[in-house]
């Protein structure tokens, strides 16, 4: 991984740098793996799927030495949000033009962006927030989408101070009838959500609405009973006293999370926990990434619950 305080562009090399410093020509180097077209770094530094895609974006903007704007799923990396592997395969940028078109990696979208909505970060020219989540909205599917809009619409909302309701409406405003993909952008703003704890909930969340199932409330306080306090669970169904919980392996492992428990003393602190909730919500599912990454092994989770498909809700 990157260093927390280095420069990703550090760790690139360029053709044309080498050749001007006369050195050997970096696709000869077995110490560099290709990034781009004409870019490469060292191969000794793994990288997250994430810092690999902005070395690429990196090497992008360097490469076409233009006023290039970073949008789309690109743009909501460098904005931080989760996001899955697939989404991060090439490098999105924007630019006035008529068609489409796909070179090296790079697709190029054409449409013009409002100057109020493009903004540097990190040396580069980003689409904004709220003009990203316009985008990933129109153009990604669920059950992904709604990882990097659950991020995006709480970093706004922390931001600006406004409700969820009024961001996603503001987000909705952005919206032009001209829009590819306008009516799905709007549907999945709808479903975004300021509240989701994490990456998993978000994906869960959005498995949950291609199964058609009953939309749940999201991070429910119950009061503890022994002492002052409340156990949140991630899903809530009141109407069939049923809750939800994504379980994560780094509750278990991870020392940021762990409060220097062994993981002993975590699964323990958490079988208390259930029974506490299980006073309030006497059925509850637990599940994990692979179970929310099959939409089938979710449902049969959730359907030993109680919890259904509602074919009015299915899509």
């Amino acid at each position: 991984m990157v260093a927390e305080h280095q420069d990703p562009r550090e760790l690139l090399v360029a053709s044309r740098v080498r050749r001007l410093e006369g050195g050997e020509p970096p696709h000869r180097d077995p110490a560099l793996t290709p990034v781009r077209r004409g870019y490469y770094r060292s191969a000794g530094v793994d990288l997250t799927v994430s810092e690999h895609h902005r070395l690429r974006v990196y090497a992008t903007a360097d490469a076409r030495q233009g006023d290039l704007v970073f949008t789309h799923a690109s743009a909501a990396d460098l904005w931080g949000c989760p996001q899955l592997r697939p989404e991060l395969a090439q490098v999105h940028v924007t630019q006035p033009g008529r068609a489409r078109r796909t070179t090296a990696g790079v697709v190029v979208h054409r449409a013009a962006i409002p100057d109020a909505h493009v903004v540097e970060r990190g040396g580069l020219l980003v689409a904004s927030r709220e003009w990203t989540a316009v985008q990933v909205a129109a153009t990604q599917r669920l059950p992904n989408v709604l990882l990097p809009l659950d991020f995006l619409v709480a970093a706004i909302v922390r931001e600006t101070g406004r409700s969820q309701g009024e961001v996603v409406d503001g987000l909705v405003a952005l919206i032009t009838p001209r829009m590819k993909g306008c009516a799905r952008a709007e549907r999945h703003l709808r479903l975004a959500d300021a509240r989701s704890g994490s990456a998993g909930e978000s994906l869960s969340r959005g498995q949950m609405v291609l199964l058609g199932i009953p939309r749940p409330a999201l991070q429910v306080g119950f009061p503890r009973g022994d002492r002052p306090g409340e156990d949140i669970v991630d899903f809530d169904w009141p109407d069939r006293r049923v809750f939800g919980e994504f379980d994560g392996v780094g509750k278990y492992v991870e020392p940021e999370l762990t409060g220097g428990r062994s993981a002993g003393e975590v699964l323990w602190a958490e079988k208390e926990r259930e029974n506490r909730i299980r006073r309030y919500r006497p059925q509850g599912a637990r599940w994990g990434w692979a179970d929310a990454m099959s939409r089938p092994r979710l449902a049969r989770i959730l359907a030993a619950v109680g919890i259904r498909p509602d074919p009015k809700l299915s899509r």
